[in-house]
């Protein structure tokens, strides 16, 4: 789901009450950095924000430097059982000077120690407007009067080319980076390479999401300030105004007592009982005495969001340091490398399963042991009907005559 904007939540906590936390609650622990050699001034302060679905703030800290100087360590008592992405920043006079976002914290109660994080230097955008583009964040707004477009920790200078529509930009020097936009979607070029399309970030509490089950036939669709709940295959029929979801240990719960419901959502892989369809969430629906159990979250999200790297392909393994990737875009696209052609082509997500289609590859000449292993990484993506989560977080693609995994990927 998306996020709201690093520099908000920062600002949210620096400002603001520190949020309750659950008992008992799990600790999170760190050192914040920087490379130049600035000393702090005795003002200067830290603060951390750690945020999980639905825009929830699941732990923050501020810490007063009192003249202390990096590495600043921190400890964040956060709600446990949840996995989140961690924003830090280092401020002096209320502004923000240095910055990391999108530090990855897996689910867990242990304590976990994130060791050294290194931040970089940060100014703020006015009038910013934040894409996600396929898990990567790019924003475009004004620095220091110039038109700016912030992509991979670069602030890049922007000049209007014209376009037969839209609006499109090339940094200054360089036209093989630029944004090209459209209303709420974007293309955006890096060095020439292309990230997949752009999607202007929704606010997470109005993001839309759905949990439902069968037997007897139910379903929560939570829209931009509304609930709607359905059960007994469409004889209920109740709506509310959309709450705000709590975090509790383990899940997300959204009361709705005006008409005597709750969701309760525990993360962790659930798979439909009619189609083996994974999804991110376990769902409970109550109403009033009775408890109707479900899935919920969007498939699609197990698969967007980030790189997948291969390490299988049917049982064979892969060539070492071949670097065999997947992306999902939220476009129904997908890009990557073979090992060493680029391949690029479609995917379609149902209730029933998985497929892909229209794959296609660049050129390059390569030892025949990588065309061969490419060739191999093709025919398995032309056999996939499905996908599944293990319990280790990899990605298995399923299919073929044996409806086995043929692709075995994993997060880098």
């Amino acid at each position: 789901m998306p996020r709201r904007s690093a520099l908000a939540l920062l600002i949210a906590a620096a400002t603001g009450p520190l949020a309750a936390q659950a008992e008992p609650a799990r600790e999170i622990t760190g050192r914040l950095g920087y490379l130049a050699r600035i000393a702090l001034p005795p003002n200067a302060e830290a603060v951390v924000v750690l945020q999980g679905a639905f825009g929830t703030v699941l732990g923050q800290a501020v810490i007063p430097t009192e003249g202390r100087q990096v590495p600043l360590p921190f400890t964040l008592e956060a709600v446990p059982g949840l996995s989140g992405r961690m924003d830090a920043a280092i401020r002096i006079d209320g502004q923000t000077r240095w910055l990391i976002e999108d530090v990855a914290v897996p689910a867990g109660e242990a304590p976990l120690d994130l060791g050294d994080l290194i931040l970089s230097p940060y100014q703020a955008l006015a009038f910013a407007t934040e894409f996600d583009c396929g898990g990567t964040r790019v924003s475009i707004g004004m620095l220091d009067d110039r038109l700016t477009l912030r992509a991979d920790r670069q602030d890049l200078p922007l000049t209007q080319i014209e376009a037969a529509s839209g609006a499109r930009y090339v940094a200054e020097g360089d036209d093989s980076t630029g944004i090209w936009s459209k209303g709420d979607n974007a293309l955006v070029t890096l060095s020439g390479a292309e990230l997949p399309e752009c999607f202007k970030l929704v606010p997470p509490d109005a993001a839309p999401y759905r949990a439902g089950g069968i037997e007897p036939g139910w379903s929560v669709r939570l829209g931009d300030g509304t609930a709607e709940i359905t059960a007994d295959y469409g004889q209920i029929a109740l709506t509310a105004p959309r709450p705000a979801a709590m975090a509790v240990p383990g899940g997300y719960v959204f009361d709705m007592p005006g008409i005597g419901a709750r969701l309760s959502l525990t993360e962790g892989i659930c798979r439909d009982l009619a189609t083996g369809m994974p999804h991110p969430h376990a769902a409970t629906l109550t109403l009033g005495e009775r408890t109707l159990s479900g899935c919920g979250g969007d498939p699609a999200s197990l698969l967007t969001g980030g790189e997948w790297r291969i390490e299988d392909v049917a049982g064979t393994g892969i060539i070492d340091a071949s670097n065999v990737t997947l992306r999902f875009g939220k476009d129904g696209r997908i890009s990557g490398s073979a090992g060493c052609n680029r391949m690029i082509g479609g995917y379609t997500l149902t209730g029933e399963g998985l497929s892909f289609s229209q794959m296609g590859m660049t050129m390059m000449a390569c030892p025949e042991a990588l065309m061969a292993q490419e060739r191999r990484v093709l025919d398995a993506l032309a056999s996939v009907r499905r996908f599944d989560i293990d319990a280790t977080g990899a990605l298995l693609l399923i299919g073929g005559p044996e409806d086995k995994p043929v692709l075995t990927a994993r997060r880098p």
